[in-house]
């Protein structure tokens, strides 16, 4: 048990330090290339896993195509291009901040759409992430909440990556009740990896590989191999092992870890609003998560 632990905190790790490793490689490839890059490795990880676990590649349905679809564009295409033109406009620390909002909507939405019930609690825990978010973006000062300054190119694609996510977790919940998860996900990555191939051949991906550095190809492979195909296996089977309310709760730490490799290793600063603000940010969503 305590290897399955280890394991989803090295997990979380990935997707926290997968804020720095994008903003490196977006420097050298783009957002469009880094894209196609770090989904052609994890979508030929994750097919090669679903082909190990079944000794063969699954023929999937008709039905299970069009969620396969569904997830590729709004979890790979749509959440990945969003997520890699943010940081490019914006500190990886706020940005991580934002991001670590989605607990949030994704209650919302399954209250919404699935009839889940929000208790007094949980709302107490959404008011708060709101208030933590929107301190973080604010920058400490409620009276820029409508200046033109505030709402970047950076928020604006960040928040869409939000919603993105959103939706394509919201909509998964339909499509594991049609297909496996590591099925799902290897076929929705696949699609995904298709679809982002013709943007980043518009955007240069021969030139951009020929010319970049080791350290951005070192950053793709990283968030290809580690945060994407190596994280899907040991999160799920941390969810199967001790369940999906302490797996969620630890994954709670990776704006945490996304902080402090900014801070340690991009050399960001760390400002008052954003430290309070991010405690607000996690101490909603624990206050949401709980049983």
């Amino acid at each position: 048990m305590r290897l399955t632990y280890l394991k989803l905190i090295v997990t979380v790790f990935f997707w926290g330090s997968n804020f720095a490793a994008g903003k490196i490689a977006v420097q050298s490839f783009g957002p469009y290339v880094t894209a196609f890059l770090r989904f052609s490795i994890g979508a030929t990880l994750l097919m090669l896993m679903l082909y190990k676990q079944e000794r063969k590649l699954p023929i999937i349905s008709v039905e299970q195509l069009k969620w396969a679809a569904i997830s590729g564009i709004l979890g790979v295409v749509l959440y990945n291009l969003s997520f890699f033109i943010g940081i490019q406009y914006m500190p990886t620390v706020r940005a991580s901040l934002i991001v670590a909002f989605s607990p949030i909507t994704i209650t919302l939405g399954s209250a919404i759409f699935f009839g889940e019930k929000v208790t007094l609690l949980k709302w107490l825990g959404i008011l708060i992430s709101i208030a933590g978010a929107m301190l973080v973006i604010v920058r400490g000062d409620f009276s820029n909440l409508l200046a033109q300054s505030t709402w970047g190119i950076g928020e604006g694609f960040i928040l869409g990556a939000v919603i993105s996510w959103t939706a394509y977790t919201l909509t998964a919940k339909l499509a594991l009740k049609a297909m496996p998860a590591l099925t799902l996900s290897a076929f929705s990555a696949f699609i995904g990896c298709l679809l982002l191939f013709i943007p980043a051949w518009q955007h240069q991906l021969f030139e951009r590989m020929a010319t970049a550095p080791w350290q951005a190809y070192v950053s793709v492979i990283y968030m290809g191999a580690a945060a994407t195909a190596l994280g899907f296996i040991w999160y799920y089977d941390a969810v199967r092992l001790i369940g999906v309310t302490k797996s969620a709760i630890i994954g709670n730490l990776t704006p945490v870890f996304a902080v402090l490799i900014a801070v340690s290793f991009l050399g960001e600063k760390l400002t008052v609003p954003t430290i309070i603000g991010g405690i607000l940010v996690l101490l909603g969503i624990l206050l949401t998560s709980r049983k």
